[in-house]
């Protein structure tokens, strides 16, 4: 026996274990309330449609009858003394009260097992009886649990007994909680919850019928307490902090729910000071800072330390090698000796610039002196380092490539001392200090040579770089590019990539291109590998360099075993030091006994060479083309935003060109004057020679027109690059350049809001603030001034014209990724690691700005630790 004194209406329960007690006084109760309820509708049945002020706000009653049956019932509520639930009648409460005994009250008279209500009892009972009084309606079975007699009807009809994520537009938090409690879960699902933080919901459907009003919940209440969440499936209120950690797991906040809206205000001051809402706060706010895991003993603490302590020092010792990796690649010198041996002298660069770091390092010293599992010296240390710089450049050229607007694709051939045939892949593109061009690496090329496997080495490197959709621009050169059909490889770019307009670079040489081109002819590829020679004999020996500057007191240009030569300036030296060039070599062959074999032999060679007819005849017909040639070259340096005048110079240069074929007479008498006539094959006339070679005079022409008009047959297509030519931009403030503006429609109209595009234009055009700016100087401008999202289309024009590379843009000197490959290939050996090699050579721009971010040695040690290693570098929490 237990009583209990109610506060809202000051009566005294006496709680009583007896079933039948239970059941009467209910009720009784229940008779009194009901004849109290016919007193009071009756009684308001008088004040329909009356307005009654209630302080701030007017409540009108309703002219509903069930509406007011629903407030008075409403209203008629009950309190439980320890918890803040709140019941609509003397026995729900009564009920409700059972839950706080220690005890269940209600025991089972066959096994004893106790219960805490009479419905559950019942339902035991039923086990022991055999009742089943819930029948399926589908196929006839009988159950004892209501519950089970549900679920199985849902199973027989298809129906869906709960509610989806998708019938719920959210996964409801706090419901799933209310299941599955907080302590029953993962660390990681714990961490989860608390960081997504309390669920606030719009509870619309939550609200409570008063005397003639209805009274809503209001969201604001959220801001009000800032631990109140609520179930939109429940429709009910709950702290946040509670459900996560109450240690009262029964209690209204944190179970069933507070739903009574007229005691909203009370009840949530009265919880938010209580000890329970205080402790389950303290926990909510600490939580994840006394993990069990971390709470280990003083010895294991310690020991981890010392782990940490170990793994730092372990860490610098590998960020000294990864200087070194990087010095030696910056400086393009070779790492390994002849000898790696202890007891050699010298064991290569990379060992012996790490010992000369450990003379002013005691850590490195110490490490080496005495480390025998990693020392960091061996070949295949060397490797990963070096792997690893070259990937985490990579990912960072990625990462540009991922922000960029616009891409243009470079693709170069280049030649080591080995000859192997190797592509040097370029992007172009912009990023927040400017316009970059990056070499990412090279593929070999020796073996596939077709327009159909370099397209599709070329489709591959842009797919692994996502940018194929980007690509605005594509430019080629190299023997192997020209080898398999220059139209064949920009028209397959250009299926996948419609906007990859076939540009001829600013950095290609446009005499040297011409050379390649021509030399598909057998006669032209003997000719200038017989001119390149000639020129590297000059630079083996400062010794013929002298005699070179004796006799024809001017030097041939400077050629390297590679591909990369300046054949109009070799050709216009040879041309004007002909004779010059016969009385040295005839010096060299009258003093034999001063040189040795080679140069004696190599001397003879082409003293024979120099008066050959056909030599002659070919170098006499280049140095004409070449002159016209090198004249467009410049103007294409210099005028390249001038699209137009660009286009009148190249064709005025075809046109010349046609007219060197009426020059062949001219060409071939001079020939004969300074050679003699050539020599006549066995059963071939005169005649078929000066045929042969009018024939190859006019194939010659032939060939070179036909590169320099598929070169650039695209450039029509750039003329919008004149909306940007500063020096046009007081004419375009009189009169827009329409035409340009149209062709920009064109070709990239897509890419742009041309109305507002327009507008910006003219704004430009106006302001004298953007006077004389190239477009490189455009872009600089709009970033520094932070004008890129307020002119934004003119930001977008400014970054397709500088990443379209027609031009350098008054940088030239320092960013052209072309020329850097240019100076790293002429003495590079075809090895597994040549790329990553070339990756750390030619970007060292690139490996000091992410110096500069702080991040190069974390992202290095990150990659190079996923590969196996027998020493500790990785820290433990």
């Amino acid at each position: 026996m237990a009583s209990v004194k109610l506060e809202d209406c000051g009566q005294t329960l006496e709680l009583n274990v007896n079933i039948k007690e239970e059941e009467l006084i209910g009720d009784i109760k229940k008779e009194e309330e009901e004849e109290e309820l016919i007193g009071d509708i009756k009684k308001e049945e008088d004040m329909i449609g009356e307005s009654v002020c209630n302080g701030d706000h007017d409540e009108t009653f309703s002219t509903s009858r069930d509406q007011q049956h629903e407030g008075h019932i409403a209203k008629k509520t009950h309190h439980c003394p320890h918890c803040e639930e709140t019941l609509p009648s003397l026995s729900k409460l009564k009920i409700h009260l059972n839950k706080h005994l220690v005890e269940n009250p209600y025991s089972c008279s066959d096994c004893g097992k106790k219960f805490n209500s009479t419905r559950a009892i019942k339902t035991h009972q039923r086990v022991h009886t055999g009742e089943k009084p819930y029948n399926c309606s589908v196929c006839g079975n009988a159950f004892s649990n209501k519950s089970n007699w549900k679920i199985h009807q849902c199973i027989q009809t298809g129906e869906k007994g709960f509610k989806t994520s998708t019938e719920l537009n959210e996964i409801d938090l706090v419901a799933d909680i209310l299941k599955k409690p907080f302590s029953r879960r993962t660390f990681q699902e714990k961490c989860e919850i608390v960081t997504k933080g309390r669920p606030t919901p719009e509870l619309t459907a939550l609200s409570q019928q008063g005397k003639g009003f209805v009274r809503h919940f209001q969201a604001s209440n959220y801001e009000r307490y800032r631990w109140l969440t609520a179930s939109k499936e429940r429709c009910k209120l709950y702290c946040w902090e509670c459900l996560l950690f109450a240690i009262d797991r029964c209690g209204v906040w944190s179970n069933s729910g507070f739903s009574n809206l007229n005691c909203l205000t009370k009840a949530s001051i009265r919880h938010q000071s209580t000890a329970g809402h205080l402790h389950a706060t303290v926990l909510l706010k600490t939580f994840g800072h006394t993990r069990v895991e971390h709470q280990v003993d003083e010895q294991m603490q310690r020991e981890m330390e010392l782990h940490n302590e170990k793994v730092k020092k372990n860490r610098e010792i590998l960020k000294r090698l990864i200087d070194c990796v990087i010095f030696l690649g910056r400086q393009e010198l070779s790492f390994r000796g002849h000898d790696d041996n202890k007891e050699s002298t010298n064991r290569g660069n990379y060992v012996e610039l790490i010992s000369f770091l450990a003379e002013h390092n005691n850590d490195l010293h110490y490490h080496l002196t005495t480390n025998q599992v990693f020392t960091g010296t061996s070949g295949q240390i060397q490797n990963d380092l070096i792997s690893a710089i070259a990937e985490v450049m990579g990912e960072e050229i990625k990462r540009e490539i991922s922000k960029a607007p616009f891409v243009a694709v470079m693709v170069d051939e280049t030649t080591d001392v080995s000859t192997a045939a190797q592509l040097a892949l370029v992007l172009r593109y912009v990023t927040d200090t400017g316009v970059k061009e990056r070499f990412v690496r090279y593929d070999n090329v020796t073996i596939g040579k077709q327009a159909d496997d370099i397209a599709a080495l070329i489709f591959r490197f842009l797919e692994e770089h996502e940018c194929l959709g980007k690509v605005v621009a594509q430019c080629y050169d190299g023997a192997a590019v020209m080898a398999s059909g220059l139209n064949g490889v920009q028209a397959k770019v250009k299926m996948r990539a419609p906007m990859a307009l076939f540009i001829h670079c600013y950095a290609h040489q446009l005499n040297f291109t011409l050379t390649q081109g021509a030399s598909k002819l057998r006669e032209c590829r003997i000719f200038f590998a017989h001119l390149n020679g000639l020129a590297a004999f000059f630079s083996r020996s400062p010794k013929y360099t002298q005699l070179l500057d004796d006799i024809c007191q001017r030097r041939l240009p400077r050629v390297t075993p590679t591909r990369w030569q300046y054949s109009s300036r070799l050709v216009s030296t040879i041309f004007e030091k002909r004779v010059a060039l016969k009385e040295l070599f005839d010096h060299i062959l009258d003093h034999h006994d001063e040189y040795d074999e080679d140069a004696v032999r190599v001397a003879d060679g082409y003293n024979a060479h120099l008066d050959d007819f056909e030599f002659c005849f070919l170098l006499s017909t280049f140095h004409g083309i070449f002159e016209y040639s090198d004249v467009v070259f410049r103007i294409l340096q210099n005028k390249a935003l001038d699209v137009q005048f660009c286009l009148g110079r190249i064709e005025e240069c075809c046109e010349t060109i046609e007219r060197v074929r009426g020059q062949f007479g001219e060409i071939y008498e001079s020939t004969v004057n300074e050679t003699g006539a050539p020599s006549t094959r066995r059963g071939q006339a005169q005649g078929d020679i000066r045929a042969r070679y009018q024939k190859l005079h006019s194939d010659i022409l032939d060939n070179i027109l036909t590169q320099i008009r598929n070169r650039f047959k695209d450039h029509e297509k750039i003329m919008f690059l004149t909306l940007l030519d500063p020096q046009q931009f007081q004419t375009y403030w009189k009169e827009f350049p329409d035409a340009a503006f149209s062709n920009l429609t064109k070709c990239y109209g897509t890419l742009f809001d041309l109305p507002r595009l327009k507008t910006e234009l003219t704004v430009m055009y106006a302001m004298t603030d953007f006077r004389e700016k190239s477009p490189a100087d455009l872009l600089a401008f709009l970033q520094q001034k932070d004008l890129c999202v307020s002119m934004r289309q003119l930001y977008a024009l400014a970054c397709l014209v500088v990443t379209i590379p027609v031009s350098t843009f008054s940088v030239e000197q320092t960013f052209s990724a072309l020329k850097r490959i240019q100076k790293y290939s002429r003495n590079r050996t075809g090895q597994d690691r040549l790329s990553a090699l070339a990756s750390i050579a030619i970007e060292k721009d690139l490996l000091l700005e992410l110096k500069c971010k702080d991040v190069l040695y974390h992202r290095v040690i990150e990659v190079f630790l996923k590969k196996e290693r027998r020493m500790d570098f990785v820290f433990k929490e």
